[in-house]
């Protein structure tokens, strides 16, 4: 009578776990980068949002001036997009004038948290006529 032995021997078990090692290293980065991608709405619905706010403002008032940012009751936009991963502000105008001013607006959501990573996406913006832009890349809406 032979025994018969059973089992993996060290080869086949390295083997394995270098296979697994290979898998991971391809699947780990391309989800990331799907997240990341993802998260990438979240700013888009605020800053959709935070126009619709400013147009309604607008029509109630014939004016963008006196519109705010911030986290306080009598702000007008909120201050974080609703997951958190972008600030909102009115940033500021090339000209140095105010924003908003009266007959226009430019609202910006930067990365932060989890998403402040994300290099292609840093920053989107939209304004009173709806053109929107995003950085340092320009295909992220």
């Amino acid at each position: 009578m032979t025994k018969t032995k059973t089992g993996f021997t060290l080869i086949e078990v390295l083997i394995v776990v270098a296979l697994l090692g290979i898998l991971a290293s391809i699947a780990i980065p391309a989800f990331t980068n799907h997240i990341t991608k993802a998260r990438r709405a979240d700013a888009q619905v605020a800053l959709l949002e935070a126009a619709q706010k400013m147009e309604r403002f607008f029509t109630n008032n014939n004016t963008y001036v006196g519109a705010t940012i911030g986290d306080g009751a009598n702000d007008l936009i909120h201050e974080t997009s609703e997951r958190g991963y972008y600030l909102l502000s009115f940033p500021e105008r090339p000209d140095n004038e105010d924003n908003p001013w009266a007959r226009g607006f430019i609202v910006r959501a930067d990365a932060q948290n989890e998403q402040a990573g994300d290099s292609d996406c840093q920053f989107f913006t939209i304004d009173h006529l709806g053109r929107r832009s995003s950085g340092p890349s320009s295909n992220c809406w």
